[in-house]
């Protein structure tokens, strides 16, 4: 009993190690856009600064203007 105690232990620690090592190389790389092309074709990978944005940050620095 202890020896397949012993084995669902290190399955369960590998399993846990290469799961931190996936999501650890998914945000922290490039892997995503190369993996999911789908946010070059939607534009939400383009950055500048929209008119939306402006108007929020507008009306947000008014009001909360004290």
């Amino acid at each position: 009993m202890k020896r397949m105690e012993k084995w669902i232990i290190t399955l369960v620690l590998s399993h846990f190690i290469l799961l931190i090592v996936t999501q650890v190389l998914i945000n922290h790389t490039d892997f995503e856009m190369q993996w999911n092309p789908v946010f070059e074709y939607l534009g939400v990978n383009q950055i500048g600064n929209s008119e939306i944005r402006k108007t929020i940050d507008l009306i947000l620095n008014n009001v909360l203007s004290f």
